[in-house]
């Protein structure tokens, strides 16, 4: 079950949650609350990604500065 957590907002906030939320339909109780779990998940998803590159460079999987750099110039020039 969800437990309530009241946090501070500053009005101009409120003013923006509440507008999309009468676009979206929706309640601004829904809104912050789908916020909270994208918020979540994205976060989760950073602290994954880091803790792979650690793993990643731990075990020696990693290209050198000196070998990358010259590839990243020519991808740009292409772009």
């Amino acid at each position: 079950m969800a437990e309530p957590l009241q946090f501070d907002l500053d009005p101009a906030k409120i003013v923006a949650l509440d507008a999309l939320a009468l676009h979206c339909g929706k309640r601004r109780e829904d809104l912050a609350a789908q916020a909270d779990e994208d918020m979540l998940a994205i976060e989760q998803q950073n602290l994954d990604a880091v803790r792979e590159g650690l793993d990643d460079l731990a075990a020696g999987r990693v290209v050198p500065h000196e070998e990358i750099t010259p590839l990243i110039r020519a991808l740009r020039r292409l772009a």
